[in-house]
């Protein structure tokens, strides 16, 4: 399935890498060669990534971890590393997305929304670093959103958590750069994968509105994303660290 050799020789645990933008990003990385480990909530929905990609030809691993769970991250972290010979890239993409009002927003929603994408994402990237600074290379790519640069309505947990992404990977970028790892962030528009096909609302009616105010006027594909996931998880992004990218159309400006 190769179609370059960027990764080949690297090992590429991509969070969340079940279904989405986490698996179209562990296809893209496959596709140039690297050993993929999928760390994900459903075992099923694990087994059956890892069957996808090995039809693919892909080398890869997988692991039914909840990002909340440290002891269960920092275990498979270490497993995948042992299994593959190294830990050369994370891609941090699980997270969750529920639509409250703020007027509706609990103390307990907001707190299991920051969990998973800020302190999965820390919990995750912390249990890589180690495995990175010992090679004395690594490359870490989170995942943010477009809605942190317009406020989107009833995302009030959302945008907080993927705000604090932002900050979290500035200080890794300057905590790893010293040990040769580097960190960058993606924010991705509004993207047509299978989840927010299955939103309920209106999707098309959605598209529409967020495309007429996009640069590029059509709808985002997963493969946008996972192009520049490739790229910042390449050696040849190793002078690009603690940047955020904004894969959006054209959405909104950094």
């Amino acid at each position: 399935m190769s179609i370059g050799a960027r990764f080949e020789g690297r090992a590429a645990l991509i969070t969340g890498g079940a279904s989405g933008l986490g698996f179209s990003s562990a296809v893209r990385l496959a596709e140039e060669g690297a050993t993929i480990g999928i760390l994900d909530l459903k075992q099923e929905a694990v087994d059956a990534a890892v069957a996808q990609l090995r039809e693919r030809g892909a080398a890869v691993h997988g692991f039914h971890a909840d990002v909340t769970d440290e002891a269960a991250v920092h275990g498979a972290t270490s497993e995948f590393a042992a299994r593959a010979g190294s830990l050369d890239v994370l891609v941090a993409m699980a997270g969750i997305y529920p639509w409250v009002s703020f007027e509706d927003m609990t103390q307990q929603i907001f707190r299991q929304v920051v969990d998973v994408n800020l302190t999965g994402t820390f919990t995750c990237a912390h249990a890589a670093f180690d495995h990175m600074k010992q090679q004395g290379y690594g490359r870490i790519v989170t995942c943010s959103s477009g809605t942190v640069l317009a406020g989107t309505l009833g995302q009030s947990a959302y945008i907080s958590s993927k705000m604090g992404v932002i900050g979290l990977t500035r200080v890794l970028a300057m905590e790893g750069g010293p040990v040769g790892v580097t960190a960058n962030c993606i924010l991705p528009g509004l993207v047509a994968t299978d989840q927010v096909l299955k939103m309920s609302v209106d999707v098309d009616a959605f598209f529409d509105e967020i495309i007429a105010e996009q640069a590029v006027k059509r709808r985002g594909k997963p493969a946008d994303i996972s192009e520049a996931v490739a790229y910042l998880a390449s050696e040849e992004a190793g002078f690009v660290s603690g940047q955020s990218l904004a894969v959006s159309g054209g959405h909104r400006f950094l």
